[in-house]
């Protein structure tokens, strides 16, 4: 019985292992307009979520240790999600450059 489950073990490992190997496909034309459409979406979302942290942050006035602490968040907040942004809007352009390679090349 052991030797079975070592030889399953040992099977299941190798082919997992295996699959890994393999190359994937590169992403045509089709999987690159989806990628710039979740990257649009998701840019969206971002402005959204930075135009509510700054009303926050103009709400919160006081000079308590509470407040002065949320303001530091929400500038780290912004921060990051600002950087997504830019990371977002890179990938677009960067997608749109394959996108017109492949037109290049003829590939649709």
């Amino acid at each position: 019985m052991p030797r079975t489950v070592c030889a399953f073990v040992l099977a299941f490992a190798v082919l997992t292992g295996a699959a890994g190997v393999c190359p994937a496909a590169p992403p045509g034309p089709a999987d690159l307009m989806r990628s710039i459409e979740t990257a649009r979406n998701a840019i969206a979302e971002n402005e959204k979520i930075l135009t509510s942290y700054g009303n926050e942050l103009r709400t919160v006035v006081g000079n308590d240790p509470a407040s002065i602490k949320r303001r530091e968040e929400i500038r780290i907040l912004k921060q990051y999600y600002v950087h997504e942004i830019e990371d977002y809007r890179a990938k677009i352009a960067d997608d749109y450059r394959k996108i017109q390679e492949y037109k290049a090349r003829g590939v649709q």
